[in-house]
């Protein structure tokens, strides 16, 4: 997957970066499509001395310090910087690793790119390689020049160098848009909790913010999809007949979710905003359901949260708000993701549980209730977690095993963090056949480990 993802260039090509083919890239000289801030063409492959490193370098690093974009190499320009020719460039692999490695030597830090070979259908070996720059929050980049770094930008077509104030500024704005992030993670989770039923309902919620946020039209098309998408649907990985009664549209935002009310959400919900970011609910407990017997009206004062339930809740949250970054709003590259479970309180305490075993609550996991909300955050890339893989699997791993030291239990039973999922965990009248569906589908290996 290449993580750039510009609707200006998508339009351009015809299609996703990842999809453009060599007969739409031909097309820029029919289209008469000039270089532009975000597009460069090169006849020919860098060359190995030192100077076509540096311009390697440099082109990448000004792009990822800009906006992002393309660099096509196999395409000459004319005069005034319009696709003329396509000659073409010899494709091997060793000529890509050789380019990630200058990239690796030379840019610090390193940026989020991507390089394509796309043949010639008529000349095997032989096409146009695609270098696809993602824009970098972590701004600005520096090349390594004399020992020595210098940040360049995009100027137009042209490359300019930063000053010193200006590099000052950058590194300014680098931690402002951090935490701007982190700012944002809390706000889009608390206005999805002041919507949830928490009265006899405890939630697992997660939350993603892209680092470069994208967009989306939000009219009554895209509205009219949402609905189809969402509405009677169970929005969960393994659905457990939980689905969503309510899809609606909010301030730049789309909103479904369970329950009766309009106005309040029961069991699931998500609110998708038009930057991409979105937060994701579901349930983790129904402390009704635990009322003493003969006490059916009251709730539990304590939350039992089931391991495979907030694993299986994490695991669609970030599959679904990833999935809405990348195809919906055109946002790639990395993304601050954060977890919670809610309401825990000092007067409400939560507590870890398995149900492996007799009952529907086989046994307590951890050392302790938690009395404090307890929180985890971390950043993945926005591809890996809307693929079904091993890298959802691993980020999934990684934010339950957050949640659950809060109950002092190490680590995620059912997964590993290098993405794998261990079969023993996972009790068979739940979700044990369909997770090892799931695993042979998306090629994710099964093991027998136990952690005994």
């Amino acid at each position: 997957m290449v993580a750039l993802r510009s609707r200006r260039l998508e339009g351009l090509f015809g299609a996703p970066l990842d999809a453009v083919s060599y007969t739409q890239i031909a097309a820029l000289k029919t289209n008469s499509v000039s270089e532009s801030y975000d597009l460069e063409f090169k006849g020919e492959l860098y060359g190995g001395n030192d100077k076509a490193k540096r311009d390697l370098a440099g082109d990448v690093a000004a792009l990822a310090n800009t906006a992002g974009g393309v660099l096509l190499l196999g395409v000459t320009e004319d005069d005034q910087a319009r696709a003329a020719e396509l000659p073409g460039v010899a494709l091997s692999d060793s000529e890509v690793l050789r380019y990630r490695s200058i990239v690796a030597d030379m840019v610090h830090p390193l940026p989020t790119f991507d390089v394509r070979q796309i043949e010639d259908p008529d000349k095997p070996g032989q096409g146009l390689l695609m270098i696809a720059v993602l824009r970098s929050p972590s701004a600005p980049h520096g090349v390594l020049v004399n020992e020595g770094l210098r940040s360049p930008r995009r100027n137009g077509a042209s490359i300019i160098y930063l000053s010193e104030s200006e590099v000052a500024a950058a590194y300014q704005d680098r931690f402002a848009r951090r935490q701007t992030r982190h700012e944002d993670l809390l706000h889009h989770e608390r206005d999805l909790i002041s919507r949830l039923d928490v009265s006899d309902q405890t939630y697992v919620v997660v939350t993603l913010v892209p680092d470069i946020g994208g967009d989306f039209t939000l009219d009554t098309r895209t509205l009219r999809a949402f609905q189809q998408e969402t509405r009677d649907k169970d929005l969960l990985v393994f659905p457990r007949g939980v689905h969503v009664r309510h899809a609606m549209v909010g301030s730049r935002r789309l909103i479904a979710h369970g329950g009766r009310e309009p106005a309040k959400a029961s069991w699931i919900a998500c609110e998708l905003h038009q930057s991409g970011a979105g937060a994701f609910a579901a349930l983790a407990c129904n402390r009704a359901s635990l009322a003493p017997p003969g006490q059916e009206d009251e709730t539990a004062d304590v939350s039992r949260i089931i391991d495979e339930d907030l694993v299986v809740d994490i695991w669609s949250g970030l599959r679904l708000l990833a999935r809405h970054a990348r195809d919906r709003a055109a946002a790639g590259g990395p993304a601050t993701v954060s977890a919670t479970i809610c309401p825990v309180t000092p007067e409400l305490p939560a507590e870890l549980w398995h149900p492996r075993g007799h009952g529907n609550f086989g046994g307590q996991l951890g050392t302790h209730q938690t009395t404090e909300t307890p929180r985890v955050t971390s950043v993945f890339d926005i591809d890996d977690l809307a693929e079904n893989g091993p890298a959802l699997i691993a980020a999934t791993s990684a934010i339950s095993a957050g949640l659950i030291q809060h109950f002092g239990y190490p680590e995620t039973q059912q997964m590993t963090t290098d993405g794998m999922i261990r079969s023993q965990y996972w009790s068979a009248q739940r979700y044990g056949p369909a997770v090892r569906e799931w695993a042979a589908q998306a090629e994710v290996v099964l093991t027998d480990e136990t952690l005994d």
